[in-house]
């Protein structure tokens, strides 16, 4: 016969051993796969502030799965022919939102005119998986032409005009 207390152990360790088997089991991913899918559709443009970089969100890992943990964005610059070097981190803030963020936007104010500047993104993960870094692209930077804020005249926009 057990006494109460070899009885509470037994059932203690039967338990642990059934709890570690308890939820849901998915495959053992490798590294490269858990990483975002790359960034593929960078586009740079001047304007008065630097020069803006614009993508969008990634919406899968590198596996084709549904991405849930994004974090933020690298965003990396050089010159041509030198080294690649991080200029800045971009959060990403919106998981707990209903309605995410679909394009981000990144300005960079240390920029020279007349120089050119080369970018590539990539996004990474909130436990710190990165993927791999989007196309280069390449832009030189210039000051923008302010668009035309004139009134356009009646006859222009073709609303009838009348005669006095």
């Amino acid at each position: 016969m057990l006494d109460r207390s070899r009885v509470g152990t037994l059932m203690v360790l039967a338990l642990s051993l059934a709890l570690p088997a308890c939820g849901r089991k998915t495959p053992i991913r490798p590294p490269e796969l858990a990483a975002p899918e790359r960034i593929s559709n960078l586009t740079a443009s001047n304007i008065a502030e630097g020069i803006q970089l614009s993508w969008q969100r990634p919406t899968k890992y590198a596996d084709g799965t549904r991405m849930t943990d994004l974090g933020g964005f690298r965003v990396d610059r050089s010159a041509p022919g030198v080294p690649f070097a991080t200029v800045a981190t971009v959060p990403v803030t919106d998981q707990e939102r209903f309605r995410q963020e679909r394009r981000f936007r990144w300005v960079d104010p240390d920029t020279q005119v007349g120089s050119i500047y080369q970018y590539r993104v990539a996004s990474f993960t909130t436990d710190g998986y990165v993927s791999e870094p989007s196309d280069i692209i390449t832009v030189e930077r210039s000051i923008p032409t302010p668009a035309d804020t004139r009134s356009p005249t009646p006859a222009a926009t073709g609303i009838p005009t009348r005669g006095r």
